[in-house]
């Protein structure tokens, strides 16, 4: 289900006004939002779901879609309503006959602009169905809404992935008090494509868990279940550094290399400096990033220190802790820059926790999952499908081996 501000957005950019923007925007979601209802109500009559084999021989099964219009104050929304064989199914959110629903059209809205918790869900759909539902169908419905974030924890991954950036953003929880918990997100960029699925050099959000805070036990646990679901190797894993996180990395893909993100270094650099300093310092921290290979950007790490030591001896250490700071000089010129931040799933995190700011707090584990994966999916099958600007670096690179 794609996410109601980007559906928005896309109106805007489109040359349409904000008015006719926000009922395009209303209208696909209601359009999808009432598909999945549907979807849902078939497989209670049924009792079993797509392509699920307790199907087999059951005496009924689905038939296909037809395609029924409906006149809404958001305007004509074309809806799919799916159909049985032996024909005993009837809609019961677009009754059979019904060519106008401004209750379903606004219902829907407000299921989709929700927390999404199973008591709002219930509200929402109840105020669809009326009376007319049991409690069975309710449900069943409830149970689909939540579908998708279970298809996306174990949906498989691809096998090899270019760079996997780790990193986390907080979010308020209420578990009892409201407490701000970590979301730890990991992104990817393909390093071959999957037919008919995806193409090399597509940014995509891999997987996500929610933790108290941010640690390495948690970072390990997410990338074993990414090497359950298939992902067996990566070339090079993007941290900002947490304690633990390096050896969780090694210990479930030993063959991926480590960068250490050249933002979080330099934010740790200018924390120990005084303000007058922090713009040239940060400016000669940035500088050893942009040299020409391994040896001069070694150089430049030294003369760096060699600078700022004497006014600020804590930056000594830097001249020691070197390992994974220049990783990504081992890579083609036209690669670094995708790896020695993870500024890209930090762009992302920000953007989640803009749009999460709607909701103030979630009052459960499981309303904050349907809210950010909507986002990850929207993510992965629009906005992630444009490839990298280094995508045919990355098939060279492989090409190259």
């Amino acid at each position: 289900m794609e996410d109601f501000s980007e559906l928005l957005k896309e109106a805007i950019e489109g040359g349409d006004g904000l008015e006719e923007a926000m009922r395009k925007a209303a209208a696909r979601a209601a359009k999808e939002a009432i598909e999945s209802l549907l979807r849902s109500e078939v497989s209670a009559l049924l009792g079993y779901g797509k392509h699920d084999p307790a199907g087999r021989n059951s005496g009924d099964s689905r038939n296909g879609t037809y395609q029924r219009t409906l006149q809404t104050s958001l305007g004509p929304i074309t809806i799919d309503v799916p159909r049985d064989r032996n024909g005993e199914y009837t809609p019961m959110a677009i009754p059979r006959y019904s060519r106008r629903t401004d209750l379903v059209a606004s219902t829907v809205l407000k299921l989709y602009s929700s927390g999404m918790t199973d008591e709002e869900m219930r509200l929402a759909i109840s105020s669809i169905y009326e009376a007319s539902c049991s409690r069975s169908t309710i449900s069943a419905i409830t149970d689909a809404v939540a579908e998708d974030v279970r298809r996306f924890s174990s949906r498989p991954l691809p096998g090899r992935l270019f760079a996997l950036f780790l990193d986390s953003t907080y979010v308020p929880l209420r578990r009892g008090a409201v407490e701000k918990e970590a979301v730890n997100i990991a992104m990817g960029v393909t390093d071959e494509g999957i037919p008919g699925v995806t193409d090399e050099g597509i940014p995509l959000v891999v997987g996500y868990s929610i933790t108290p805070s941010e640690s390495a036990e948690a970072y390990a646990e997410l990338l074993e279940g990414f090497r359950a679901r298939g992902l067996e190797r990566v070339e090079v894993a993007v941290t900002d550094g947490l304690p633990g996180v390096d050896e969780a990395v090694s210990r479930s893909f030993p063959g991926a290399r480590r960068q250490r993100c050249f933002v979080h270094l330099l934010r740790n650099v200018c924390s120990k400096v005084r303000a007058g300093d922090r713009a040239q310092v940060a400016d000669d921290f940035m500088a050893i990033a942009r040299q020409d290979g391994p040896e001069e950007g070694r150089a430049a790490l030294e003369a760096f220190v060699a600078k700022w030591r004497p006014k600020y001896p804590r930056l000594a250490v830097w001249s020691e802790r070197a390992e994974h700071v220049l990783t990504f000089y081992e890579f083609p010129a036209g690669l670094r820059r995708l790896v020695y931040t993870n500024n890209r799933v930090e762009s992302f995190n920000k953007q989640l926790k803009r749009m999460l700011k709607k909701q103030i707090q979630f009052v459960t584990e499981e309303a904050l999952e349907k809210r950010i994966v909507s986002m990850f999916l929207h993510y992965n099958e629009a906005i992630g499908r444009r490839r990298v600007r280094c995508w045919r670096e990355i098939v060279d690179y492989y090409d190259a081996r």
